[in-house]
């Protein structure tokens, strides 16, 4: 089911690659994501060279600069304005974050997993929601990030409740295994778009998910990840599509999906 008028989703499906160009543009000019966003002028950030990795980097100067340890929201917000007032950031975002949030404090997971961690935003708004004695798994492959999301978490005071290995999830599995975790009650899917859909098998084939698990994904609109949105609506999910926006716009629309696994247990 859609929580929107299934024409308007229908619509939506079918210009995916208008959006995917847009979205393109707008991921390459500040400015112009700006003003398409209503969000005002450019700054004078949107003036300076892009170097590789050093806007991350900037991210995490600011939040250590501007917000007090221990505190996850704070670090949260601090993010947030920067996604929203100066360059912007793949994260999960405040909007759909709230989305989230709803799945994380209804299936309370004692052990999730985020396929995805870009700098810690989405680890940090996870382990801060988890119940006593739960941990995250956060899986990512750039070391440059990697390195920014332990300092965020650490930060932030969550290092106790979060993991992040650099790895792809194929090589992470033997230290998933190793540290004791083999199957998991949520995952949150924000990577590569087009592997979406194959590392959600893979999950699926080592016997990671169990009934009851729960799935996120986000961006399922914008890029867009089709196939996987298709398969989640097999009968082995009982999956929610939200309408909602791209992180830090308010233009560009996308979809949360939040899946229950209802299928069969164990290796496949």
């Amino acid at each position: 089911m859609i929580s929107s008028k299934p024409l308007l989703a229908r619509l939506l499906n079918e210009s995916s690659l208008l959006q995917y160009i847009v979205h393109w543009i707008l991921r390459r000019s500040m400015a112009l994501r700006r003003l398409l966003s209503f969000g005002g002028p450019p700054g004078p950030s949107d003036m300076q060279p892009h170097y590789r990795g050093q806007k991350e980097q900037n991210v995490l100067d600011m939040v250590l600069r501007t917000t007090p340890p221990g505190n996850p929201e704070a670090v949260l917000d601090a993010i947030d304005k920067f996604g929203w007032n100066s360059e912007f950031l793949m994260n999960i975002g405040d909007r759909k974050g709230a989305i989230l949030d709803k799945a994380l404090q209804k299936r309370q997971p004692q052990v999730a997993l985020e396929l995805g961690g870009y700098i810690g935003y989405s680890a940090v708004r996870i382990a801060s929601q988890l119940p006593p004695g739960g941990k995250l798994y956060s899986i990512d492959p750039n070391e440059s990030h990697v390195r920014i999301a332990r300092a965020l978490i650490q930060h932030a005071g969550l290092s106790d409740k979060v993991e992040v290995i650099q790895g792809i999830l194929e090589t992470s599995i033997q230290v998933l295994h190793l540290q004791g975790v083999h199957t998991i009650d949520f995952a949150l899917i924000d990577h590569v778009k087009h592997l979406y859909l194959k590392d959600l098998l893979v999950l699926q084939k080592n016997g990671f998910l169990k009934k009851g698990s729960v799935v996120v994904g986000d961006n399922v609109l914008t890029p867009g990840s089709p196939d996987f949105r298709k398969h989640m609506q097999s009968d082995e999910y009982a999956t929610v599509e939200h309408l909602t926006n791209l992180e830090y716009s308010n233009y560009m629309l996308d979809i949360v999906t939040v899946s229950e696994y209802r299928g069969r247990e164990g290796p496949q």
